[in-house]
């Protein structure tokens, strides 16, 4: 092998290891999925998307402003609990409004600590004091923005089936 057949692949392999910086990806380019225009004004636009995603089940916390999250749980299994979370803004512009949205999934699991303590003497005091300890705690196993772009447009179908109401 020559010497630049060598080099080349040094480079590629230095190239694939560390960590990924997902910063450097990003163009802010505008994306459809994450935003609508509308001919009416923020308000009722906000408020039809917040009556989109209570009729669907989700529980809506509201924001500062023109800004809603709603979260919807779903039990996996025994011990595993997804959550999706719907992050939206309305915003007013000249001939109407904006309804921006991001959506994020995020999977959850329980899993189990244990912990014990031995204190003891073994060859000059026979007694020994122990103590084991479990405890249960949810961790989140695994979290993604949802890139599906008919989920989008599900959620705005409703918001405009909701305005025409």
């Amino acid at each position: 092998m020559n010497r630049y057949g060598l080099i080349v692949i040094l480079m590629s392999l230095a190239a694939c290891s560390g960590t990924r910086n997902y910063s450097d990806g990003e163009a802010f380019r505008a994306d459809s999925r994450h935003s609508r225009d509308f001919s009416v004004a923020p308000d009722p636009v906000c408020e039809a998307a917040r009556r989109v995603l209570l009729r669907d089940g989700y529980i809506v916390q509201p924001g500062a402003g023109e800004r809603l999250i709603g979260v919807k749980e779903f039990q996996v299994d025994e011990n595993q609990q997804a959550q999706l979370r719907l992050y939206v803004n309305c915003s007013a512009r000249t001939a109407g409004s904006t309804l921006f949205v991001t959506a994020t999934e995020e999977h959850f699991d329980i899993k189990t600590s244990r912990k014990s303590t031995s204190v003891g003497i073994p060859l000059l005091f026979p007694i020994s004091v122990s103590n084991s300890s479990e405890v249960d705690a949810q961790v989140k196993v695994r979290g993604e923005m949802v890139r599906d772009k008919g989920f989008y447009e599900r959620f705005y179908r409703g918001v405009n089936q909701e305005l025409a109401r």
